[in-house]
């Protein structure tokens, strides 16, 4: 039991929420935190981590990633959840870099084995990668900050013909809350993927020329040894 001095209110309330997480649940949702630094590192969560690291049964063999953010850490706890549940749903809103980052290809496949459908509805207005529309025209976040985000809806449930479906919202803020409002699962033009390995993205990908593309050698082929890239800080100094 976590007691809190001061606040018996909060204490309860911690309580209880650690009761619930104890609990088969069968539905999950929310806006976890994004915190690449996390805090959250206890041994279970990093175990439970970990498991992302492998793709196709063997280590992804990366150093640097962002599967330590918090909220790949919710995603784990819900899937977790999910596993031990006959069906459920996780309904959550978060950063939206897992859908096509290399590094979190293992948290991608991982997904496609517990859930039977999966829908990413991509909210962009990633400041930092300066989205725009398709037009060129501004695109904006939903949220205060310069991070994309994107809605993910995962259902869990036997019987399901199994599927992964994709959107984008582009645009003004407003535009995008009212897409939101406005529409449901069944009224989203949604595309299906069919994400393949190594990466298995959760975006449409042109794959028209990758069998020509992958006749190349890789660059790990060509160079034996490898380093962290470069950074470059305090440049004026």
């Amino acid at each position: 039991q976590i007691k809190v001095p001061f606040m018996p209110q909060l204490s309860k309330e911690t309580q209880s929420a650690q009761e619930i997480k104890d609990k088969p649940i069968l539905v999950i949702t929310g806006n976890p935190p994004y915190s690449g630094i996390s805090k959250n590192n206890g041994m279970w969560i990093s175990e439970q981590i970990n498991k992302y690291k492998f793709v196709d049964g063997v280590p992804f063999g990366e150093k640097k990633h962002w599967l330590n953010d918090d909220y790949v850490k919710f995603i784990r706890f819900a899937q977790d959840k999910m596993d031990k549940a006959e069906h459920g749903i996780v309904g959550i809103i978060t950063n939206h870099s897992f859908l096509d980052n290399p590094t979190f290809r293992g948290m991608r496949q991982s997904l496609m084995n517990t859930f039977d459908q999966l829908y990413f509805i991509d909210l962009h207005g990633n400041a930092k990668k300066k989205e725009t529309t398709h037009e060129g025209e501004k695109d904006e976040n939903v949220f205060d900050i310069k991070q994309g985000v994107c809605i993910s809806i995962l259902v869990k449930k036997k019987g399901l013909k199994k599927g992964i479906f994709h959107t984008d919202f582009y645009g003004l803020r407003s535009e995008k809350y009212e897409n939101c409002l406005n529409n449901s699962l069944k009224t989203l033009n949604f595309k299906e993927l069919i994400p393949n390995s190594p990466f298995y993205f959760f975006v449409p990908k042109d794959e028209t020329n990758r069998k020509k593309y992958e006749k190349g050698l890789k660059i790990d082929e060509i160079f034996n040894l490898n380093v962290s890239g470069i950074v470059t800080a305090r440049d004026k100094l």
